[in-house]
């Protein structure tokens, strides 16, 4: 199925969406028992209707502490509706947020918020080929546009990916065919109706008339804000790089733009295989980008392998906010000779 991009991202967790500028992530949707709408939490419509278990497994507690009582227990891709989120017990010390769910509560760095879409086919758009996101809370890609063909990945909510084709299996189902973010070649099957054309509109250049800008990134407070004439238009919070993967400190500048990528690498229990992340904007020349996460949310603290997380909707901004534009057509975008390319600074 071709080559996949070595660089160095990714965690030892899995997560998802988040907010944009504070805590690490926001949910919402249905109704609880009475026993747990009773309590009184402060709290505040979630940022989505649906919640993707991202780690192997998720408790789901009384109350937002792990002190309550344990009700059930969740595993990985479960999917939950979520009513609320309310601040209680800061698990780790960047995130306090839970979300309530109809059986009780789950701590919200370990929940992808998810407003699913079910798309209209559009195969004869599919022949000039498009990008894709993918709507669902997850699709399985196979090896042939069949239901029952041999499974190749799951992908997830918000990945990115080339739609090169489509095909109807003998029931009249459209499926899409898949080219970059999972391949390098013509790949893998997905159901059309999870996959939403992203339309050129939507990766048109932000204020490309003003050239005084920059990115400045706190590692210490897991923060990056953007700034145009040295003044904020952007912050969000981040996962930076653990341990011995670090993110480099210093000045950097944008070298090149994917929509995006299959980012793979370490070993053992650290191995990842992440398809269709979404619009890296790569920093460095081994591969430290800034980028969507879809496998955690879990922003605010580090957690990657070198490169800079950040939630899906923000990283497509970064893409098409730093200096040089990439074209819609493009699968890479290098930054050309003589130009320069948006600074970013982190410290």
């Amino acid at each position: 199925m071709g080559r996949a991009l070595k660089r160095r991202t990714a965690l030892k967790w899995a997560g998802g969406l988040a907010a944009t500028a504070f805590a690490a992530p926001l949910i919402q949707i249905g109704s609880a028992p009475a026993a747990v709408k009773a309590q009184q939490f402060g709290a505040e419509p979630p940022p989505a209707p649906l919640g993707r278990v991202t780690t192997d497994f998720l408790n789901v507690r009384r109350s937002p502490t792990t002190d309550s009582a344990l009700v059930h227990t969740l595993l990985r891709d479960g999917i939950m509706p979520l009513a609320e989120q309310v601040v209680g017990q800061a698990v780790m010390a960047h995130n306090p947020i839970w979300y309530r769910t109809d059986i009780g509560f789950v701590y919200s760095s370990f929940v992808q918020p998810i407003d699913p879409i079910k798309n209209q086919p559009q195969p004869e758009r599919a022949y000039n080929w498009f990008w894709g996101e993918v709507t669902a809370p997850y699709t399985d890609a196979r090896m042939a546009p069949d239901a029952s063909a041999r499974f190749y990945l799951r992908l997830y909510y918000t990945g990115v990916f080339r739609v090169i084709g489509a095909a109807q299996d003998a029931g009249g189902q459209w499926w899409y065919r898949l080219q970059e973010g999972v391949s390098y070649g013509p790949g893998p099957y997905v159901p059309a109706v999870d996959i939403r054309p992203i339309d050129p509109s939507e990766l048109t250049p932000i204020a490309p008339e003003i050239t005084d800008k920059r990115i400045e990134v706190n590692l210490a407070g897991q923060t990056m804000t953007a700034y145009e004439s040295g003044k904020p238009v952007m912050t969000c919070r981040v996962s930076s790089g653990y341990g011995n993967f670090g993110t480099p400190i210093g000045r950097h500048t944008v070298l090149f733009k994917y929509p995006t990528a299959r980012m793979t690498g370490g070993e053992g229990a650290d191995f990842y295989d992440l398809p269709g992340v979404g619009f890296p904007t790569f920093l460095t020349w081994n591969g430290v980008a800034i980028h969507a996460a879809y496998w955690h949310n879990d922003f605010g603290r580090p957690r990657s392998h070198g490169c800079l997380n950040v939630p899906a909707s923000v990283a497509r901004w970064v893409w098409r906010w730093t200096a040089p534009a990439a074209p819609y057509a493009s699968a890479s975008y290098f930054t050309p000779a003589g130009v320069q390319g948006t600074p970013v600074i982190v410290a």
